[in-house]
């Protein structure tokens, strides 16, 4: 089944689609439940609203879902970034979004991956270019748009400075760009409400420490799982630095900072864990796929994504099936 995604011809982008319909159809179908809101996020009535009607909002969650996969997979092969062209990172993102039954409904912290996608695609621009304070500048301002659905995406410029780091020296230009390109958006927006006569809400984290399993611990299995996938391929990565170019390199260096990054605000808000672990779907696809990819033990890999499929599809459908079959 994995081959099928390995190449970037038309049928695995036929393949591409057609899982994620699989995965999704039967929610669809049996549309009866939306998971419960998250509050203190902006456009919180709209998304309340649209969760009235969960076959809309598992339809929206699908088309959004879908056309982030396919930015990133162009993002991955503009730049080289799993060294050969492949549908892998469209299908790895896919199914990262594919964890929780949660993650299946239009949702504010799935709308933010948008912002994350376009700064990526301004932090591999980076290489070799003398409009490194321009890139900066717009990846500060698409992560603090994407601060108004995650509101710790505010934190998003120590981030930017490691990635400058990571591949030239840091200048006073460069130091501008970030803090403008996180104030401006901000600035505009509370205009905007001023001019409106609308007092600015900006959303407030709260964080607990009262972190607990839950008691389908299948879900979680599946999260581990994936997350050892993740974890393998920057392992692998890591054994095979001095064998990519320098752009590869340096890639693969601001991914894990951002991948960590991610997986850092997951833990602060573990206990909205089902929907916060979305907004590092680039980074399990990423590397994850990374992992996948390559000729050597291609049975062993094969196996690792049947059982990835397999733990997602009971994930999401195993309590139902349950309630169901007893």
């Amino acid at each position: 089944m994995l081959k099928y995604f390995k190449h970037i011809g038309p049928s695995a982008a036929v393949a591409v689609l057609s899982g994620a319909l699989l995965l999704r159809i039967p929610a669809i179908l049996f549309a009866n439940t939306t998971p419960e809101p998250l509050g203190g996020v902006v456009f919180e009535h709209f998304f309340n609203s649209v969760r009235q009607w969960p076959w809309l909002s598992l339809t929206l969650g699908f088309l959004v879902v879908f056309t982030q996969a396919m930015m990133f997979n162009r993002l991955c092969n503009e730049h080289d970034v799993l060294y050969t062209p492949t549908f892998m990172p469209a299908w790895l993102f896919i199914l990262a979004n594919s964890i929780f039954p949660e993650n299946l409904h239009i949702n504010p912290i799935m709308v933010s991956n948008y912002f994350i996608i376009g700064a990526f695609a301004f932090f591999f621009r980076m290489h070799h270019s003398d409009r490194s304070p321009t890139l900066l500048f717009y990846a500060a301002a698409l992560l603090t748009l994407g601060s108004f659905f995650v509101t710790e995406y505010l934190g998003a410029p120590l981030v930017l400075l490691v990635a400058t780091i990571i591949f030239k020296n840091v200048g006073l230009k460069d130091l501008l760009a970030i803090i403008t390109g996180t104030l401006i958006p901000i600035g505009i927006i509370w205009s905007f409400h001023f001019l409106s006569n609308r007092h600015f809400n900006f959303p407030i984290p709260k964080y607990t420490l009262n972190i607990t399993l839950d008691k389908s611990l299948l879900r979680y299995v599946a999260l581990t799982f994936f997350f050892l996938l993740a974890f393998s391929g920057i392992i692998k990565s890591g054994l095979h630095y001095f064998k990519n170019n320098i752009k590869t390199r340096r890639i693969n260096l601001i991914s894990v900072a951002l991948f960590a990054f991610a997986v850092f605000i997951a833990l602060l808000k573990y206990e909205h864990l089902r929907h916060y672990v979305t907004i590092s779907n680039c980074g399990l696809a990423l590397f994850a796929g990374y992992f996948l990819m390559g000729e050597k033990g291609q049975r062993l890999k094969g196996m690792l994504h049947n059982i990835l499929w397999i733990l997602l599809v009971l994930s999401l459908y195993g309590e139902p099936l349950k309630d169901w079959l007893f």
